[in-house]
């Protein structure tokens, strides 16, 4: 029998509501979540219960089927304020539903037909080897990086697909594989975002159906399998002008969250030791308040970029009905990479006022610096290669990377 989550249908501001709720819960468990390595399936389960990964599933398969890109994103800045390994994580859970449902509706009843809240980890960067065979393909490879694969149901792979009757060489895709049917490498060991639980997926000779199958083309002309049976404007996004979002955002939620805590605790620091004048309010250094200042103002600024962008392209998709451009995804792309660094310089700013006191691993403030520091070195966000790319593309450049 299938099993069907039903949630009452929601709208945006009452999802908003319980998304705000969530924060605190996270943040009871995000020591947690740090130790073990990975989002507590407690934690997943409530989001899923809650209706959070529901918001682009298309209505056929029990989703809401909404469209307004900036709501999720403001959830996802709120979790990753208390842990941005499980913003990140949960973030990924619902935009990953959008990603579904980009595939063909085969694909999409086989996710969904049996639970309607089944969710996918990915794993995007094109691997192993993918060989036709009668009726689909045979996969085996190494795939990295597949965050939140303990709480998920399937796992979305990066491939190049072999090359068909209409080209010469394969194409980079998708495809996607129940959980079941693939191995599991615990060996996610690192210094941030290690609540991710961002394993490595093995395929040994993983059988493939030809529908199971999306291409990069598809997932950046506007009319992808999905959209073609599903008609709805909200599933034309090209795939990093709305994906990428999710695993960027919480660059920020992570120095949201550490002003937070901050500003909580330093009135009621002294200093201690005759080196740095002991026994004076922190509060009262110049350094520190210049410190503050600036981290909340690189917090003021990249929130207006952010919620800006998200609008305008949301605005052209959904309420006009064309397609994004080039400049237009370009702008998705540096926005997303500027939040990233911006979120980066502030928790620089404030780890550098916390203290001895600020070291321990149990405070908060310097998870989020390393969560932070961990998601800048994501390559979808790296500032060196997007900054050359944005500038490349204004000097009417051919633009070198992805959008």
């Amino acid at each position: 029998m299938a099993t069907i989550h039903t949630v009452a249908d929601v709208d945006g501001e009452e999802l908003t509501r319980r998304a705000i709720s969530f924060r605190e819960l996270i943040a009871d468990r995000a020591i947690d979540t740090e130790n073990k390595g990975r989002v507590p399936k407690e934690i997943f389960d409530e989001a899923r219960d809650q209706g959070f990964f529901r918001y682009y599933q298309p209505a056929r398969f029990g989703g809401l089927e909404y469209d307004h890109t900036p709501t999720p994103m403001k959830w996802v800045l709120e979790w990753a304020s208390a842990d941005a390994s499980t913003g990140w994580v949960c973030g990924l859970g619902i935009v990953h539903q959008w990603l579904i449902a980009q595939f063909p509706i085969q694909l999409q009843e086989e996710v969904w037909g049996q639970d309607t809240g089944a969710t996918a980890c990915g794993s995007y960067a094109p691997a192993g080897q993918c060989t036709p065979v009668q009726g689909g393909f045979s996969l085996t490879g190494d795939f990295h990086f597949a965050s939140g694969i303990d709480v998920m149901d399937w796992v979305v792979l990066g491939v190049f697909f072999p090359p068909d009757g209409n080209s010469d060489t394969g194409l980079p895709g998708f495809t996607m594989v129940p959980k079941s049917d693939v191995e599991i490498l615990d060996n996610w060991d690192t210094m941030g975002l290690i609540g991710s639980g961002s394993k490595t997926v093995v395929c040994k000779n993983v059988f493939i159906p030809e529908y199971r199958k999306v291409t990069f083309p598809q997932l950046v002309s506007g009319s992808s399998p999905g959209y073609q049976a599903l008609q709805n404007s909200v599933y034309r996004y090209p795939f990093l002008s709305l994906v990428a979002y999710a695993i960027s955002v919480p660059a920020l939620g992570a120095l949201n969250g550490a002003l937070d805590t901050f500003l909580d605790t330093v009135n009621n620091r002294t200093t201690r030791g005759a080196v740095v004048l002991g026994g004076n309010k922190v509060r009262d250094f110049q350094a520190v308040q210049m410190r503050v200042g600036r981290a909340a103002a690189n917090l003021k600024a990249a929130k207006a970029m952010l919620f800006e962008q998200l609008e305008l392209s949301r605005v052209r998709i959904v309420e006009r009905g064309e397609m994004l451009t080039v400049n237009d995804r370009m702008a998705n792309r540096i926005t997303q990479a500027k939040i990233v660094e911006l979120g980066v310089e502030g928790l620089d700013l404030l780890f550098g006022a916390v203290g001895g006191n600020g070291i321990h691993s149990s405070e908060h403030i310097q998870r989020a610096w390393r969560d932070a520091h961990a998601i800048a070195h994501h390559i979808s966000f790296n500032w060196d290669a997007l900054s050359s790319m944005f500038g490349q593309h204004l000097m009417g450049l051919e633009p070198e990377g992805q959008y």
